[in-house]
């Protein structure tokens, strides 16, 4: 059966490989100036896809929340034509994992107990699984390793989640060490990829002029930065995808951050194009906080009111130049 279940989920694998992916990379940080940029497909001819949104979520999300609960078959996968994120191959690959150890270990617990102690049997399921568990992590790896997707790793994240809470129900507890070494891999490359935001927008921060320009070359509007609208949909992509999180994972502490310098940005642009033009700099920074808040005020949890409380004190500060 170690043989077996290790054939068959490299051959799975390999169906998964031939689904086109859109490549999310260095350049679709929040402060890359290149808007007009065009996806590319991980595939073996590189072939152009549809262009990607690397910041909004979109019906992404609907892959949380689908009652399918059966993995994309090799034909059907071999056969689909459509350009996906990196979430699909994670979850198909690992809803099959979970299904198939859910049988083994199902089989192996009625087939050896009482005459096994359970430990024993989880050793006989470890032994049979060990091969096909690293796969999986080399699955993740393949995904996760080099991407600058932030939404799709998060969802990845969730998705691990979603497979921890079946397994308990479904008392597997010899899957955990698979689904830990996961979150290992997932968690960390999330913070890479948050922190590569937050680097860029300081960038831009950077780069901003240090004085305002003479009145007669004076023309930038009021209007919403560029990023500000790539930071809100982020920010409300992340939210929706946290509305159940605590206060201590990681994406929280980052959010913080990336929030942080988007509000240093904002606010030396105000002062580097308007100068000392109060009104007009307090107006530039009303309309970029009340897009950012007007983006994310659909969205529940506790992390969704603590960032919506907060754009809406920044908001009313600034309200009267509006």
């Amino acid at each position: 059966m170690r043989w077996y279940y290790v054939n068959q989920f490299g051959r799975y694998h390999k169906s998964l490989e031939k689904l086109k992916l859109h490549v999310l990379d260095k350049n679709d940080v929040l402060g890359h100036d290149d808007t007009s940029r065009k996806t590319t497909v991980l595939t073996g001819s590189k072939i152009a896809g549809p262009p990607h949104d690397a910041f909004n979520l979109g019906r992404r999300i609907d892959l949380l929340k689908a009652t399918n609960q059966v993995a994309i078959s090799s034909y059907l996968a071999e056969e689909e034509h459509s350009t996906h994120y990196l979430e699909v191959v994670f979850r198909n690959f690992n809803l099959a994992l979970v299904d198939n150890a859910t049988a083994e270990y199902t089989f192996l617990a009625s087939f050896f107990s009482p005459a096994l102690t359970m430990a024993t049997v989880s050793r006989h399921f470890n032994y049979i699984f060990e091969p096909t568990f690293t796969l999986g992590q080399t699955v993740t790896r393949s995904l996760a390793g080099e991407t600058y997707d932030a939404l799709g790793l998060l969802l990845c994240i969730r998705l691990n989640q979603h497979f921890a809470f079946e397994l308990q129900r479904r008392r597997i507890p010899a899957v955990d060490g698979y689904v830990n070494g996961t979150n290992m891999l997932l968690w960390p490359r999330l913070q890479v990829v948050m922190d590569q935001h937050c680097e860029s927008v300081r960038t831009l921060t950077n780069g901003l002029p240090a004085r305002a320009p003479s009145a007669g070359k004076q023309g930038h509007s009021a209007a919403p930065h560029v990023t500000t609208q790539r930071f809100g949909q982020l920010l409300h992509g992340i939210l929706a995808l946290s509305t159940e999180a605590g206060d201590d994972e990681p994406v929280v502490t980052s959010l913080r951050r990336l929030r942080a310098e988007m509000e240093a940005f904002l606010t030396k642009y105000s002062q580097s194009y308007f100068g000392n033009d109060k009104r007009k700099r307090e107006r530039f920074l009303y309309n970029n906080y009340s897009l950012i808040l007007t983006i994310i005020s659909d969205v529940t949890g506790k992390l969704a009111v603590e960032q919506q409380e907060h754009f809406e004190t920044l908001k009313t500060a600034f309200q009267e130049a509006a």
